[in-house]
């Protein structure tokens, strides 16, 4: 199989279960928030986070080193295999009595400090799944990453359906979070096994940990970074109102990563392949540029659009939330913008050589996230978070583009971005004019702006189409993702 149509099955099986099952999922959680309400959300939240941000320390990066050597060289999977479970989460399992430790020294309530261990727990059951998940993607088998994705995703949303229905809180909600980690880990090792068979050899594992290091150091910066804004929002915020503000937060954040899910999906899809490109400098080129323009013409308009109708998508699925919920999503549609262009720079960083500089980049954004939230915070709120959330991503995104145009030649070809930006903006024209007459016309209808979307998606793209943006070759890419999506027998 050729590389496009191994990226054509990876973006479309990723993308086609990760679209049916948020669907189904993201219906599931909107009931759970607004189940909840924003002080019970709080909590879960803070408990998630905090989770995330001290059991990160346990890191180590062995997982994404076994991607990015065996991408190109299967040799030795089973001992990188072998290795990766062990140095992975054995510090997972240590760390987690450290995290225990650190949430009784921050005074949370028995409730959030009793979710912090049941998230903890579901991290480590995560981790290990996704150990398992790397040894799938190297084979580029992403259709089988997609099932136990589907399979996670689902068992949250049933998970969600028993927390509704018998009018549980939210421990039990976490509870449904180890739950589908559970199922995850075990799917996803029994999928790997069919590839690789870890073997485990005493004298690999040091070797492996030095090599990873630092792909360790740079996924701990970046979940600090991540999630440290709830945590400094639950300390920093009065004792009577964080639980509502960082509930607020993260029902925003929450909603934000939904309408991402399919920029998430094309970038999973091709790190094996740029990862499989390493040391090919105008390859690497050419796959950047492909991923930065592809995710900038579905990105831009899904910003552009939620922005716009931040409010309307508050009052229909946030309706327990209050205005300021549909505040904070305007503002973090700008940080999804930002981040999901920057997960592929990173890649590229990585596979050209770059990693410590990479690393060196996340940890000026988690300093400078920090420094922001101290400042911001006190006196902005929740918003102060949010807006120090998007100024870390777009140093991030200066950052990494400066550093790839200096060692990919080639690379940063963003004039044809010129056409994209303006098909948003006489897409974005459309929608308030036709927000409005619609308003004038029929009334105020909290399903109303719905009508608009359809018709939005319409004009951004026929505008595209007006412009001749697309290439033939894109054209025709395009044209067998569309057939696979309708199951077009040509598409086989």
């Amino acid at each position: 199989m050729d590389q496009s149509r191994t990226f054509l099955r990876n973006v479309t099986s990723l993308t086609t279960a990760n679209v049916l099952t948020l669907i189904v999922q993201g219906v599931v959680s909107m009931f759970i928030l607004n189940h909840l309400g924003p002080e019970r959300y709080g909590s879960f939240r803070t408990a998630l986070a905090f989770a995330t941000v001290f059991l990160i320390f346990a890191e180590t990066g062995v997982g994404a080193r076994l991607l990015f050597d065996r991408s190109s060289d299967k040799s030795a999977i089973d001992e990188h295999f072998g290795a990766a479970l062990v140095l992975q989460m054995g510090p997972y399992l240590i760390v987690l009595g450290l995290t225990m430790a650190a949430a009784a020294l921050f005074h949370y309530p028995g409730e959030v400090v009793t979710m912090i261990a049941i998230l903890s727990a579901a991290a480590v059951l995560r981790t290990f799944g996704e150990v398992c998940d790397k040894v799938i993607t190297v084979y580029q088998q992403i259709h089988l990453n997609a099932i136990m994705r589907s399979a996670r995703f689902m068992s949250v949303a049933l998970g969600g359906i028993v927390v509704i229905v018998f009018d549980l809180g939210p421990v039990a909600w976490a509870l449904v979070w180890l739950a589908a980690s559970a199922v995850y880990a075990a799917g996803t090792l029994a999928m790997s096994l069919a590839f690789a068979r870890p073997r485990f050899v005493l004298s690999s594992l040091w070797p492996t940990l030095s090599a990873s290091y630092i792909f360790g150091l740079g996924a701990i910066f970046y979940a600090i970074y991540e999630s440290v804004d709830q945590v400094m929002l639950s300390k920093m915020m009065p004792e009577d109102s964080w639980r509502a503000t960082v509930g607020i937060y993260g029902a925003a954040y929450t909603l934000m990563m939904f309408t991402y899910s399919i920029p998430a999906s094309f970038t999973a899809s091709i790190e094996p392949i740029v990862f499989g490109a390493r040391g090919d400098s105008p390859r690497l080129a050419r796959l950047g540029n492909l991923s930065s323009l592809s995710l900038g013409v579905v990105a831009l308009p899904l910003t552009a659009g939620t922005i716009l109708l931040a409010q309307e998508v508050r009052g229909l699925v946030l309706p327990n939330y209050g205005a300021a919920a549909a505040g904070a999503l305007s503002v973090l549609a700008l940080f999804g913008l930002f981040r999901f262009l920057n997960f592929p720079g990173g890649i590229l960083m990585a596979a050209a050589g770059m990693q410590n500089r990479r690393v060196a980049i996340q940890g000026a954004a988690v300093i400078l996230n920090v420094s922001l939230n101290f400042a911001f915070i006190p006196r902005y709120g929740l918003f102060g978070a949010a807006w120090a959330t998007v100024a870390t991503e777009v140093l991030i995104f200066g950052l990494y583009q400066a550093s790839l145009v200096r060692a990919l030649p080639g690379f940063g070809d963003f004039g044809r971005f010129v056409k994209p930006v303006i098909a948003t903006g006489l897409m974005s024209i459309f929608t308030c004019a036709s927000l409005l007459s619609l308003i004038r016309t029929v009334g105020e209808n909290r399903f109303l702006w719905l009508a608009i979307v359809p018709v939005a998606v319409a004009v951004y793209f026929g505008t595209l189409w007006l412009l001749r943006f697309f290439t033939p070759d894109e054209s025709e890419f395009l044209g067998r993702i569309l057939a696979r999506f309708l199951f077009w027998r040509k598409a086989q």
